[in-house]
């Protein structure tokens, strides 16, 4: 199989050291070759020459082209633009290669035209956000039985309750659509700590990496409220003395925020989260934890202080948590639902090498 991966992240690699969170693409059953500035793929040395002159998805891109048809599967793994990019080239040139992509958010306007044109190619499509697979269908034509719905997972080992001494604070962590905003001023005037691993600012596009020296409008949070970005084992230690945490969205039809969640869970932690379109039905009001509305300060501001006094409720939300992911959102149920994704699709490439003609994919799966 040839991975095709966002480049923002480090390769999977099982023999580095480490303590972190383990990828779940270990776990997936293929031999797998990455297209990374590493080149697995093995181009000829002027080729090398060239793509070191160009950004990485567009190497991605020429690499997959050349390469791709040789392997029974290309998986993009986030990085839209890449695998919508490929599958038209794919459809334009009639060039035979079986693609399946990971995706998150499609309903944005550039991807959504795109993926109207390049659909015909993609063979499967994993879209774990309901809403995004509902507006495919929808708004975009894309067949039912080419989404495939698996949940966001995580590494419930790494992620796992931790004794602490006392759970004096709460926190946020995260960037994308967060409505940090509206915590602060629902925190202004509280005795309640929070710190926020993220920025202030999270419409910045370096949300995630800003410098401590460029840290725009966190000077007149309150004093109990702080910020700073995090390594996942800072992040942990975070969770693990925070009595709750919140998750402040803006409006929006992608499940941002799953993430943080997911962990939050893990780490036996209740949520309180703003009630948005895409995050429909990711948990029972008062079980794992409580919806507010978006944007509503006062709101949030009640919820916090509700469950900031009823420590023993936060726990019993925490614990059911916990029993989610450990039941359903454990990284194995990601890398076995891929696994069995790309073996399905490695067999409709060996049949159609058979038949000399790529043949059109069964339908076997539901959105």
């Amino acid at each position: 199989m040839l991975v095709l991966a966002n480049t923002l992240f480090p390769t999977p690699d099982p023999s580095m050291p480490g303590g972190g969170p383990r990828s779940w693409m270990l776990d997936v059953d293929a031999d797998i070759v990455y297209v990374d500035r590493a080149l697995g793929t093995d181009p000829p040395r002027w080729l090398r020459a060239l793509y070191r002159r160009v950004p990485m998805r567009l190497v991605q891109v020429l690499e997959a082209l050349r390469v791709g048809p040789r392997f029974d599967a290309v998986f993009c793994w986030s990085v839209a633009d890449v695998a919508l990019v490929l599958a038209l080239l794919c459809r334009i040139s009639r060039r035979r290669m079986r693609i399946v992509a990971l995706l998150t958010r499609i309903s944005e306007r550039k991807k959504a035209v795109l993926l109207r044109a390049a659909h015909p190619r993609l063979d499967r499509i994993i879209l774990p956000p309901v809403t995004q697979r509902e507006f495919a269908v929808r708004s975009v034509g894309v067949p039912a039985d080419a989404l495939v719905a698996l949940p966001w997972t995580l590494d419930t080992a790494f992620w796992a309750p931790v004794p602490a001494d006392g759970l004096h604070t709460i926190c946020a962590a995260g960037g994308e659509m967060r409505d940090y905003p509206t915590l602060v001023r629902a925190l202004d005037g509280l005795d309640i700590p929070c710190h926020i691993a993220g920025v202030l600012d999270t419409s910045r596009p370096d949300w995630w990496n800003a410098a401590d020296g460029d840290r725009r409008g966190e000077a007149d949070a309150p004093p109990h409220v702080t910020f700073g970005t995090m390594s996942a084992e800072e992040l942990r230690d975070l969770y693990a003395r925070s009595r709750f945490v919140v998750v402040p969205l803006r409006p929006t039809d992608s499940d941002n925020g799953i993430t943080c969640m997911n962990e939050a869970w893990a780490m036996g932690k209740a949520v309180i989260v703003s009630a948005v379109a895409g995050q429909r039905g990711a948990f029972v009001d008062g079980v794992e934890g409580v919806w507010v509305p978006a944007g509503d300060h006062a709101a949030l501001r009640q919820a916090i202080l509700a469950l900031w006094r009823d420590p023993e409720r936060a726990a019993r939300m925490g614990a059911a948590g916990r029993r989610k992911v450990e039941a359903a959102r454990d990284h194995r149920v990601f890398s076995e639902g891929v696994s069995a994704v790309l073996h399905e699709v490695a067999g409709l490439s060996r049949r159609a090498d058979r038949a000399g003609a790529i043949a059109p994919p069964p339908s076997t799966h539901s959105a």
